[in-house]
This record gives structure tokens, sequence and C-alpha cells, in this order.
């Protein structure tokens, strides 16, 4: 293929299957995510995965062409390069922290949601007042209905539930001061 050749005919030629359009992406693929310090395990198999994520954005109609086509293979290979980089990289904490290799990202997916979930429980309940955090451990922690927690407090059932309700006000109310700081809102 000529150097002098358009984006648009490269592109044209990619959509068609011709060889050589094929191996110019290629090498514009390669080169995001072989010469940058990703250090993936299977570098083949991420260039693959930009490949076939081209031809399936380009032939559904998503690229709108407004850069070239060839900073759109850059972009689309930089953006892939640096998911697969934290997904391993999350796979290896996860496995030094525990000692054994995770069976999947999603399993290390899933670890870093509970280790997040513990810091926002842990932030709202030491916000709580000390009342609303004895409630929620007989209610939600031993499992007592709200007349056995009136019967320990000398109240009413009824005041029982209001006051478990305004905890649970108070806890959505941190909850979303939380997220706001966090940039999780």
């Amino acid at each position: 293929m000529d150097p002098t050749t358009t984006d648009d005919t490269i592109l044209e030629r990619f959509l068609a299957g011709e060889g050589e359009a094929l191996q110019r992406v290629q090498g514009w693929v390669d080169a995001v995510v072989h010469l940058g310090r990703w250090r993936f395990s299977d570098p083949e198999g991420v260039g693959q995965d930009i490949v076939m994520r081209l031809l399936t954005i380009v032939r559904s109609g998503r690229y709108e062409r407004r850069s070239s086509f060839k900073t759109f293979v850059f972009a689309v290979a930089k953006y892939t390069c640096v998911d697969q980089f934290r997904r391993e990289r999350l796979r290896e904490q996860v496995e030094m922290r525990s000692g054994a290799p995770a069976e999947s990202v999603v399993e290390a997916e899933r670890a870093l949601e509970q280790r997040e979930s513990l810091e926002f429980l842990g932030y709202v309940l030491q916000r709580l007042p000390e009342e609303c955090r004895h409630l929620w451990k007989w209610v939600y922690g031993e499992g007592l209905s709200a007349a056995e927690v009136g019967q320990r407090l000398g109240v009413q059932e009824g005041t029982v539930r209001v006051r478990v309700h305004r905890c649970l006000q108070k806890a959505r109310g941190f909850a979303v001061r939380y997220a706001a700081g966090s940039g999780l809102a």
C-alpha cells in the first residue's frame, strides 16, 4: 500500500478486509500495545481485541469521522490498553493480598467493590449518633423486633420504628455526602 494513501481509503479497505489495510491498522495498534510500558501478560491478544473492537465500531457506524482514521485507531488502542492495564494490575493486587491467584478479573473486581463497600459503611457508621448504632445493632445485628427494642429502652414500639427510620434518614444523608466527596455521585 502506498504510504500516501488517505485514511478514508485505508478505512474502506480495512472494512473490505484487504490484507494490506489490515496490516497497516495492525501496525498502528502494535505501536500502542508494544511500544508502551504496559507489560501485558498477552500483548498479542490485546492487539487482536483492539482490532476486533475497531471492526465492531466501524461496522456499526459509531465511527463519526470527527478525526482521521489513524487518530481514531490510536485513541481506541490507547483506551483499550488503559482498561486492560487496570484489569491486570487489579488482578495482581488481589493475588498479592490473598497469596493465591485470582480465578478471574470478576473476582478481583468483586474484592475491590467489597473493600469500597466496607469503607463506605465505616464512613457512615462513624458519623451516626451512638443511639443509632445501638438501635441498628439490636434491630439488624441481633434481629430484635421493635417491641423487644422498645422494652429494652422503655419506649413504645412505634417510637422505636420512628427512631430507626430517622437513623436511616441520617445514614442516607451521610451516604450522599460520601458519594459527593469521593466522586461516586
